[in-house]
């Protein structure tokens, strides 16, 4: 039996894969202006390049209980209400503080939520109980730390995946 790496094909390598395929693809779509486009009293707009680029995703404040529904296609979030109906959001945590994730199966499918850093390893042993009955939940509290990237059901790794940016 193939080990883990080479069964699966991991989400980042499929990102860069599409990104550059994209990039290639869309390369001859460019116009030639190679300059910020003016506005309509014909000034340029500032250039921003500079600045810290904004993460996408949703704030989440210390202390607050996460709620995600978990299907085998994908995590939805339900709490907090940013994130209602989002399928895999992103979440921004805050670094050292305290945070609780609580997923409810939502189709009667095996699941579990781990937490990984950028090499798909499990952080500091955070790995919820399994559950495979519709409208069983499971609970992971943590403390947010840099290394953690990734939130995933280990059965669905391809599409029950989401993205944590810790700051």
């Amino acid at each position: 039996m193939a080990d883990r790496q080479t069964r699966r094909f991991g989400r980042r390598t499929f990102t860069i894969t599409l990104g550059s395929a994209l990039a290639v693809g869309l390369a001859g779509c460019a116009d030639d202006n190679d300059g910020p486009e003016p506005d309509d009293d014909g000034e340029e707009p500032a250039d921003d390049a500079d600045d810290d680029a904004d993460v996408d995703g949703y704030e989440i404040d210390g202390g607050t209980e996460i709620v995600l529904d978990g299907y085998s296609t994908h995590w939805e979030g339900v709490e907090p209400g940013e994130i209602d109906g989002e399928e895999n959001p992103t979440l921004v945590l805050e670094a050292g503080e305290e945070y609780t994730i609580e997923w409810v199966n939502a189709d009667d499918v095996l699941h579990d939520l781990r937490i990984w850093d950028d090499d798909d390893e499990v952080v500091d042993d955070l790995i919820s109980d399994e559950v495979d009955e519709e409208g069983e939940s499971a609970t992971l509290e943590f403390t947010a730390s840099e290394e953690m990237t990734t939130y995933v059901c280990s059965y669905h790794q391809a599409q029950q995946v989401g993205d944590l940016v810790v700051e």
